[in-house]
């Protein structure tokens, strides 16, 4: 193995292009025309939104074109191993801020996607955390992307933080900041416990202490809390089925998609579309291809074995026996269309350096997407005394 950090440009094969948009033009849609329960969200994706964005992509989708926005940040690869798997080659952006001033260097910064996101989650935000004097380092998480993921069985979230935090030393950041959401979130968490002396601080847009379904009554609860916790039983009750797929039969669903992109796109755009808060985001056609693409080039499997990997009552668990204790200070945005909720007192309880948070009125689970400029403020108010 070895430590060479090696520049890294997307380019995907033009035969695989070529592929791809025969099985886009050969796609096969059913017909929902004119059918209630086949236009209501809570049944799936519908067809309009489908017949809508497959056309977009038979007749509009230019994939070289976003290559090549994508492309524009720098990208780089290395591989890095921890004990008991195989070298994983991780994939990630490398932006370096020119903003510094002579009294305060830049602040390494460790940025982290989940599913069914990527490392293009830090497209819209990037900009603006250079702005404020942050390197920014914003990797495919394994398996995801560009990013390999380990043969052996049991590459939980514990591993993969060791993988983040070598990543990090590799790049010269003994002392660096995380931001998370969604899994980056848990890895983030999972950070501070293992590497006190190198996460300063760590900020989050997803932050539970408990697995779904664990909500306090309502009585005790504020009128915003109320409104979050329906939203989270919601998703528990009509939306978070696929855990469930994902957790159990993770190689079965991945062959469907593996073959399909047209079959991949209901499946994102199902999750993309329902978990945001749309008075945030309107999704175009263009980025649910591309985010979907994200999957589809390097095969959706892995992303989702990691479910298996983490059984999150396991997981959440042994997290939350430790976090009491963790020194590390906590930094969460809390936007209402978010899949999960925990009260705040709840959280004070569970976690053990919640020092600050923010409440807001507009947004949901892809923040970085859906608010970028109110995350990046978010981020970089909470972290300013933590900076070197």
């Amino acid at each position: 193995m070895t430590e060479e950090v090696k520049p890294f440009k997307i380019n995907i094969p033009d035969s695989e292009l070529d592929l791809l948009r025969k099985k886009v033009e050969l796609a096969r849609l059913p017909d929902y025309e004119g059918v209630e329960w086949g236009e209501e969200d809570e049944g799936g994706v519908t067809s309009a939104i489908m017949r809508e964005t497959v056309d977009h992509w038979r007749t509009k989708y230019d994939w070289r074109a976003v290559e090549a926005r994508l492309n524009q940040m720098p990208q780089y690869k290395t591989s890095i191993k921890v004990d008991g798997f195989d070298a994983i080659d991780v994939h990630f952006v490398h932006a370096k801020t020119t903003k510094a001033s002579g009294s305060r260097p830049p602040t390494p910064l460790l940025f982290m996607h989940g599913w069914p996101g990527s490392f293009i989650e830090v497209e819209e935000i990037l900009p603006l955390l250079l702005d404020a004097g942050f390197h920014v380092v914003a990797p495919s998480l394994a398996g995801f992307g560009f990013s390999s993921y380990p043969r052996q069985a049991g590459f939980s979230m514990f591993p993969h933080a060791q993988v983040m935090h070598r990543l990090m030393v590799r790049l010269g950041y003994d002392s660096y900041v995380v931001q998370g959401g969604d899994f980056g979130s848990l890895i983030g968490r999972t950070m501070a416990l293992q590497q006190p002396d190198h996460v300063k601080a760590l900020h989050v847009n997803m932050l539970v202490s408990a697995p779904h379904g664990q909500l306090p009554d309502e009585d005790q609860l504020t009128e915003r809390e109320r409104k979050c916790a329906a939203r989270a039983r919601l998703f528990t009750q009509a939306g978070s089925a696929y855990q469930a797929v994902h957790r159990t039969k993770p190689r079965t669903i991945g062959y469907a998609f593996h073959d399909s992109p047209v079959g991949m796109l209901a499946w994102m755009a199902d999750k993309l579309m329902w978990w945001s808060d749309r008075a945030a985001k309107t999704w175009t056609p263009d980025e649910l291809i591309t985010w979907t693409l994200m999957h589809y080039f390097p095969g959706p499997t892995t992303a989702m074995v990691a479910y298996r990997e983490n059984q999150f009552h396991a997981f959440f668990t042994t997290l939350t026996a430790k976090e009491p204790d963790s020194k590390v200070p906590i930094g969460f945005s809390h936007f209402p269309k978010e899949l999960n909720f925990t009260p705040k007192p709840q959280l004070d309880k569970a976690i053990g350096n919640l020092a600050w948070m923010r409440e807001h009125d507009v947004g949901g689970h892809f923040a970085a997407s859906e608010r970028p400029a109110v995350l990046a403020a978010d981020v970089i108010e909470f972290f300013g005394p933590y900076r070197q």
